[in-house]
């Protein structure tokens, strides 16, 4: 609800749209009206899912701006971030595909990373678009210290602005077996022609392909909180560096993080450890691998 409430101001309410999977549709139609909601039928990352969006889009109101902005972020300066998004609607309209980066605090490993080149544009507020040169995976901390060192390395945000009519006819040049199945599905509705997409992000799919690809340089206050590693900048750890939230309790642990919803949990000489426990069932794993979690969603059952 708070990236909704976010960009309350800067958009009309029929002209936001929730692309979510399939299993949370109950939960969001709690929250906002059907008329806003695309249901991706199966989750094949986000290229696919941005070329579903964006030609029902194009079907609806022909040619115009979309931004797309992950749900998890969290942004506080509501007006300086919707003052990037207008400077990255100018840099789309003259043809650019946008996305935005921010500056690294930290040698973080849980982050992919844009490399950004000469600046293209500077906006009056002070915020600058360079070229952008391309994506790179969440690195190990030896790589993501020399990213942090080098000042040509920004955090990728997941945030995207383009005109319709470009994303879609860079899909259809560089991931044409996508955009294919994607139109087979909005034309037929059967799930069987998502199911045959593979797997492809917008940002090795299109973005880095693009030949006019630039990066905003965000300075807005920004933070990824869809990882439970988050917890760790927003709540107090005990004197061995334990954060326990709801009814959790532990003894002789170390460096852990345990959440629990409505389930009592007591843990014992763990470290390191995420566990996380609710009604519907229990997570635990190691903490340098709360980062692949999304792994898990391929499983069956």
């Amino acid at each position: 609800m708070q990236t909704i409430d976010r960009i309350a101001d800067f958009f009309k309410e029929e002209e936001t749209i929730l692309i979510i999977p399939e299993e949370l549709s109950c939960i969001t139609k709690n929250f906002v009206r059907k008329g806003q909601i695309v249901i991706e039928p199966v989750r094949r990352n986000t290229a696919p899912a941005i070329c579903l969006v964006a030609m029902k889009l194009k079907e609806e109101y022909g040619d115009g701006i979309m931004h797309i902005m992950p749900a998890d972020h969290l942004i506080r300066d509501k007006r300086r971030f919707l003052t990037h998004l207008k400077f990255g609607e100018y840099l789309a309209q003259n043809g650019y595909l946008v996305t935005y980066g921010i500056n690294p605090t930290r040698p973080e490993t849980g982050y992919g990373y844009i490399k950004i080149g000469e600046v293209l544009k500077k906006h009056k507020s002070g915020i600058v678009a360079c070229e952008g040169k391309g994506f790179t995976e969440k690195p190990d901390r030896r790589r993501a210290k020399v990213y942090l060192r080098k000042k040509t390395f920004l955090w990728n945000s997941g945030i995207f602005t383009f005109k319709i009519t470009d994303i879609i006819r860079e899909m259809e040049y560089h991931i044409p077996d996508v955009s294919k199945r994607v139109k087979s599905y909005l034309l037929t509705g059967e799930r069987r022609h998502f199911e045959e997409i593979r797997e492809i992000s917008i940002d090795y799919g299109v973005m880095e392909k693009a030949a006019r690809f630039c990066v905003i340089k965000a300075d807005f206050s920004w933070d990824d909180v869809g990882s439970w590693l988050a917890l760790e900048r927003y709540f107090k750890g005990d004197c061995f560096k334990n954060i326990f939230i709801g009814d959790a309790l532990g003894l002789d642990s170390r460096d852990s993080i345990v959440y629990s919803y409505n389930i009592p949990v007591k843990v014992y000489g763990i470290k390191k450890l995420v566990v996380v426990a609710c009604p519907k069932g229990v997570l635990v794993c190691k903490k340098e691998r709360a980062s692949d979690l999304k792994n898990l969603l391929r499983i069956k059952g």
